[in-house]
């Protein structure tokens, strides 16, 4: 179901944003796009491969520019987040700030503009959050939960794991490593995380758009141990052990058993009244992914960077 309408998305210059105009643009949406980010570089690059977007320089800390910047538009996604898990924990208020602050401006905007849908991005580290990061996406889940339907505005989310990126990411830090003859550095071969390509999470909005208010939408995602990523990486390669950083978790969750939860299919949709508690979903016990699977993802991620 592709959008439709004004769409704005803040840090609409990062991964997440560039997929969802791609994807816009292969499939001849109806929409017309704001990028909202703080990243006059990553605007550049962005203009000169969609140069009919619409880009707006500002901060979500900012509550004036983030008002301004909403106004008269249809749909918000709220992309603009500190994603870096080490960086948060040594920086925690400035984690907060954009975070948790940013998201409050962003919801508030929405209300008083009268947006007619807000939808916010979450992670699994919100579920049992033992992170600074995760404590952070935690509180945005209960900022859109507790947000009025004022003006008719529904507060909607999506739940997911780690979106595979092609710069920046443990698998560019990989293949750094095995260009200078150096072995895979990994925290734990013990690890799994739950693992998605850039443009499954764009359809994952697409079907938030679609969802009651305070609704998470999480998908049924597949996982893989960090020991079998690397490995795939860059096979027979040597994999040294670093040790947890901070509070990081074995294996993470996309369901906690605590919360009512739907199963619709290939997705779970949290806080539905029909919904029974109970569920969990970890990355342990979710269903491997394929190394046809991850290749995908990787091109997908590969194609978004410019």
């Amino acid at each position: 179901m592709a959008m439709r309408g004004k769409i704005l998305i803040t840090g609409g210059s990062g991964t997440l944003g560039r997929a969802i105009v791609t994807l816009a643009e292969r499939e001849e949406w109806r929409c017309d796009f704001t990028i909202f980010s703080r990243s006059e570089l990553l605007q550049a690059k962005m203009r000169s491969k969609f140069p009919k977007v619409r880009y707006v320089l500002g901060d979500v800390r900012d509550a004036n520019a983030v008002n301004a910047a909403v106004a008269g538009h249809d749909v918000v996604i709220h992309a603009a987040a500190m994603k870096r898990v080490p960086e948060c924990e040594v920086q925690p208020l400035e984690c907060f700030l954009t975070n948790v602050q940013g998201s409050h401006n962003v919801a508030v905007a929405c209300s008083l503009q009268g947006i007619k849908r807000c939808i916010g991005i979450s992670t699994d580290k919100a579920v049992r959050a033992t992170t600074v990061y995760g404590a952070s996406k935690l509180t945005l889940e209960q900022i859109w939960r507790a947000q009025s339907t004022f003006n008719g505005t529904a507060y909607t989310l999506v739940r997911y794991g780690n979106v595979v990126a092609s710069r920046g990411s443990v698998i560019s830090l990989w293949r750094d490593q095995v260009a200078q003859e150096q072995p895979l550095t990994v925290t734990d071969k013990r690890m799994t995380r739950f693992w998605m390509s850039p443009f499954d999470a764009v359809r994952l909005i697409e079907q938030a758009c679609t969802l009651a208010h305070g609704q998470i939408i999480v998908p049924k995602m597949k996982s893989l141990s960090i020991e079998a990523l690397a490995q795939l990486i860059a096979p027979g390669s040597e994999i040294v052990e670093q040790g947890f950083r901070s509070a990081e978790k074995l294996h993470e969750d996309l369901i906690h058993p605590d919360e009512k939860v739907q199963d619709a299919g290939p997705d779970y949709i949290v806080g539905t009244k029909s919904g029974r508690k109970g569920i969990t979903y970890t990355s342990k016990s979710a269903e491997s992914l394929s190394a046809a699977e991850i290749a995908t993802m990787i091109a997908d991620a590969e194609a978004l960077e410019w």
